[in-house]
């Protein structure tokens, strides 16, 4: 009877053996478990740390970049202005951490999208405005481009007297051959023994002559002018309207039919009206001049978020490619009694108005003249 009980206890203590040696492994096991954690719970928040200091050295950084830069930087959250840096402090002096963001009220929107007239001590300024929206934030840059805005008109300015420089041999040869014909029309009309019939011929002649000085001088003193005399706001319609009245006649004697197409919403041009229908007219001009009986000359408008965009296409030759690169030239004209001047004009007043004028050959033949200007939706 006493053998079983040890063979009992023998077992029961055999398995308490093989417990606590498995509570041992356990343990050693959360320990080991527990330190790796530890060690990866220290490289990590070593990382953290180094990450912070990173991301604090750069916030130094940005700081230190948006204290130094001449435009304005505005942080709007919510309609609310969160930060600002001391350029934008400057600008809008009215402005604080905390305050709901708006254009000033002193401010006047101009033709071109996100840019401002302001007015101070009587002195007028041009503001732009640009932003970047990040979800529920947009960074804002605000920055005075009136300098900017005087040095692109003195380049032009200095750019147009070199012309006017290269070009005076050209204007004394413009002017020299009708001033030469009109001066022998007036001769003929000091003659005692001209019959009355001849002399009104020779007073038309030299009529016509004078008027052609006239109109050659005229065409001059646009090429040399700089900017726009007096701006209003004109509907983009209304300019094609108008440049297709006063083609129409010549159309017609052509035999050339003009297409006018516009597309997009109706938006408003801040421009000198006269000039601008003058450019178009000048262009459409060459496009007569180049375009056989019969076929089309297209002037289509299409309008973008903040430009207008007017191309007029002909079913001409094309143009030379080596006058794709001069044709805008003052006196740079193909024709034996071209003055070379319309299309120098038309450039110069788009110029005038911040835009652009280009011209191209189309892959189905004929040329192409773009024109571009900045422009704002209709009220």
């Amino acid at each position: 009877m006493i053998e079983p009980a040890a063979s009992s206890l023998t077992a029961l203590s055999g398995a308490e053996s093989s417990q606590s040696t498995q509570l041992e492994e356990a343990f050693r096991l959360f320990l080991q478990a527990s330190q790796e954690l530890e060690s990866q719970q220290s490289l990590l928040q070593n990382q953290v740390n180094r990450l912070s200091e990173d991301l604090a050295a750069a916030n130094q950084r940005l700081a230190a970049l948006l204290g130094v830069l001449p435009a304005g930087v505005l942080v709007i959250e919510e309609g609310r202005v969160r930060d600002l840096n001391p350029a934008a402090k400057s600008l809008l002096p009215e402005m604080q951490e905390g305050s709901a963001w708006k254009i000033p009220r002193g401010w006047s929107a101009t033709p071109v999208a996100g840019e401002y007239q302001t007015t101070t001590d009587s002195t007028s300024r041009t503001v732009q405005v640009k932003e970047v929206v990040f979800g529920d934030r947009k960074i804002l840059q605000i920055q005075d481009i009136t300098e900017s805005l005087t040095q692109h008109a003195e380049t032009q300015r200095q750019s147009k007297l070199a012309s006017m420089g290269q070009m005076a041999a050209s204007i004394a040869h413009q002017l020299r051959t009708p001033l030469a014909t009109a001066t022998l029309y007036a001769g003929h009309l000091t003659d005692p023994l001209l019959a009355p019939e001849r002399q009104r011929e020779m007073a038309e002649k030299l009529r016509r002559q004078l008027s052609s000085l006239e109109k050659l001088t005229t065409r001059m003193l646009q090429f040399v002018r700089q900017r726009p005399q007096k701006t209003e706001r004109v509907l983009i319609a209304d300019l094609l309207d108008e440049a297709e009245q006063a083609i129409r006649p010549v159309c017609e004697r052509y035999g050339v039919p003009l297409e006018v197409n516009l597309k997009g919403e109706p938006s408003l041009v801040s421009v000198e009206r006269d000039a601008i229908v003058s450019a178009l007219v000048a262009v459409l001009e060459n496009a007569l001049q180049v375009s056989p009986q019969g076929s089309i000359i297209r002037m289509q408008a299409r309008i973008e978020p903040s430009r207008v965009r007017i191309s007029i296409d002909d079913q001409g030759p094309g143009i030379e490619e080596a006058m794709l690169h001069s044709m805008f030239e003052p006196f740079t004209t193909s024709r034996v009694n071209g003055t070379g001047l319309g299309l120098s004009i038309a450039r110069n007043a788009i110029e005038a108005h911040r835009g652009e004028i280009h011209a191209s050959n189309r892959p189905e033949g004929g040329a192409r003249f773009t024109l571009s200007l900045p422009c704002m939706p209709s009220l």
